[in-house]
This record gives structure tokens, C-alpha cells and sequence, in this order.
């Protein structure tokens, strides 16, 4: 298998600043295993000066078990009752009543409220 070449920045934009080039090739790596982190990026040459490293502290990479939830397979109902609770979110009241197993919720307009949980929330 034959690979390609690159063509460097430095010959499609000539009147670029080298450092800006050179900083972009890292960033625009393939492989993300050779891209450069949000770290490696403020301590890059191109920055120096407008970087702090003691305003901008790194950390440990994120655990992919933070991100568990993306794995599990949602029903229409189960996203339906996401969209509804994070609505209840803007309307604290709503939100207290809906905790409490309020059936009915006082809304402003109620008219739309009962078109909204008709409609969307128990739409088949």
C-alpha cells in the first residue's frame, strides 16, 4: 500500500507565519494519537506570550466511563421524559409540582401546556 505524501502548509500558504503553519500540521494530524493536546497547543511557540500556564491548568483526560450514559439505548418515551424534566428545569414551580406527582401543573397558558404533554410527552 502506497501512502501519500503530504503536501507541507508552508507550500499551499506561503505567506503564512511558519509557527502558525507548523502549530496547525500538529493540530490537523490524522492519527489523533500524533495530535497535539490542549496542552502541547498553549505551550507552543506560537502562543508565547499570550499564554499562562498558571491560568490554565490541565488535568487528567477524562475517564470514558464518565461517558457510560451515551451507551444506553433510549425508548421515544425515555426521551420524551428527558426533553419534559429538562423543561421543568426553567419552571422551578412546574418542576416542585411534577416532583410531588402533581397531575395537573398550573402553567400560564394552560391551553398550550396540555397541547405540549398531549402532543409531545405521550405522542405513540
Amino acid at each position: 500500500q502506497r501512502k501519500k505524501q503530504p503536501v507541507p502548509f508552508s507550500h499551499k500558504f506561503s505567506k503564512a507565519d511558519p509557527l502558525a503553519l507548523r502549530l496547525l500540521e500538529r493540530l490537523l494530524a490524522f492519527d489523533p494519537k500524533d495530535r497535539a493536546s490542549a496542552e502541547d497547543v498553549l505551550s507552543d511557540p506560537y502562543f508565547s506570550g499570550l499564554s499562562n500556564s498558571e491560568r490554565e491548568p490541565s488535568t487528567q483526560p477524562i475517564s470514558k466511563l464518565e461517558f457510560d450514559f451515551e451507551r444506553k439505548k433510549l425508548t421515544n418515551d425515555d426521551v420524551r421524559e428527558l426533553i419534559y424534566r429538562e423543561i421543568l428545569e426553567y419552571h422551578p414551580q412546574m418542576l416542585e409540582e411534577y416532583k410531588h406527582g402533581g397531575d395537573q401543573l398550573s402553567f400560564m397558558y394552560p391551553r398550550l401546556a396540555s397541547i405540549f404533554i398531549e402532543h409531545i410527552l405521550f405522542k405513540q
